[in-house]
């Protein structure tokens, strides 16, 4: 009886431990994540639209008043590329590093670690439209877009990749 409480004692104190760590870590999906994580975090974000898979399109997507959220993925059930979220209709929100209400909306949709990696990062190139910064965690393409303003998060170490497309498809014809 002696070893079966010990057991039980030590099973709750691994169970506490989990829940306090999953208590503190805040839920969120971002690129190089499993598309499924994604759509259920985007389910507990109130600001997020309900996702759906869009064959031509090559990932989830979804429109919540003037907000528009997807993640590319490589197929149905895999891994997300990047995120996207457009924010149309409110010439207050630019997604730049130093528009409050931009950081803010990132804070709110994600959490602060990623407001801030965006709101410190720094600049590298602008191509065509889009402008790339560097942050310490993600990658993030910013763009001024007809009526509104994208951002773009990707993880950093394809930060190049995309910037070398980006340049390749102004001069060739890309499928975007």
């Amino acid at each position: 009886m002696h070893k079966s409480s010990k057991f039980n004692y030590l099973f709750n104190v691994t169970l506490s431990a989990i829940a306090v760590i999953l208590a503190v870590t805040p839920a969120n999906a971002l690129p190089e994540q499993n598309i499924s994580s994604v759509v259920k975090w985007a389910k507990t974000r109130p600001q997020l639209p309900t996702l759906r898979y869009n064959s031509e399109a090559h990932g989830y997507e979804g429109r919540k008043g003037n907000l528009y959220f997807y993640a590319d993925v490589t197929q149905e059930n895999g891994t997300v590329i990047k995120e996207g979220i457009t924010v149309s209709g409110d010439s207050s929100i630019k997604f730049t590093t130093k528009n409050t209400k931009a950081v803010k909306l990132l804070q709110n949709i994600y959490n602060s670690n990623i407001a801030n990696d965006f709101q410190k990062s720094r600049y590298v190139t602008k191509v065509g439209r889009d402008q790339f910064y560097s942050g310490q965690k993600f990658a993030y393409i910013t763009a001024a877009v007809q009526g509104g303003s994208s951002l773009q998060i990707i993880p950093l170490n394809k930060l190049q990749e995309f910037i070398d497309s980006a340049k390749y498809c102004q001069t060739n014809q890309c499928d975007l």
